[in-house]
């Protein structure tokens, strides 16, 4: 019987200490749960962040949440550049439009997506470019905006997500048209917007 009391004795008092040490690791983990420039692949994590989405790609699973993506080994998760081929509904806004060869990519840190028409986004391999080099437009440079052309082109159309502050997303549609492109409000880019333009004219 006093055997039987010691032990319930030393369960009460280590549980704490478990669920301290368990918050304590999740608190260290907790900043690779959201994209920055440089993540740390091939760093292991105990936990993976609320929310996730499993994806296959390949018959292999992967756990990916807010541009990140991890596969499972043994009783961690491991942190792993993004798998071409994944399908993803949402990308982080660190993720700008940059038109190569005629087609718009989302590009970060050496990683590129395409916006499909019925599955979100898809991670693929570096496009080559094959135009000419004036012909390449990189869309990070900040433009003016001019009047709107009179004729819009309404066929060529680009949605982009905008992250809102309560960590929503406002998806504005761009157009192209001509030499350049036409946002929601008729406003005229000689280049493709990028997030930051267009989060100043369409987040409150």
């Amino acid at each position: 019987m006093k055997i039987f009391f010691c032990v319930l004795a030393l369960t009460l008092f280590a549980a704490p200490k478990l669920s301290y040490a368990d918050w304590r690791a999740r608190e260290r983990e907790r900043h690779f749960f959201y994209y920055h420039d440089h993540p740390d692949y091939g760093y292991h994590l105990h936990f993976l962040p609320v929310g996730y989405d499993v994806i296959w790609v390949d018959g292999k699973i992967y756990y990916y949440y807010d541009g990140l993506y991890y596969i499972r080994e043994g009783f961690d998760y491991v942190l792993v550049s993004p798998p071409v081929g994944a399908y993803v509904n949402v990308i982080p806004p660190d993720f700008q439009p940059v038109s190569i060869n005629g087609r718009i990519y989302y590009t970060n840190n050496g990683f590129y997506y395409l916006l499909t028409e019925h599955h979100g986004y898809e991670v693929v391999p570096q496009p080559v470019v094959y135009a000419e080099p004036q012909q390449v437009i990189v869309t990070q440079q900040v433009t003016t905006v001019a009047a709107a052309p009179a004729a819009v082109d309404t066929q060529d159309t680009f949605p982009v997500n905008i992250p809102n502050g309560n960590g929503s997303y406002t998806t504005v549609v761009i157009k192209k048209s001509g030499n350049g492109y036409v946002g929601p409000q008729g406003e005229f880019y000689s280049k493709f917007p990028t997030v930051a333009q267009l989060k100043t004219m369409y987040v409150k």
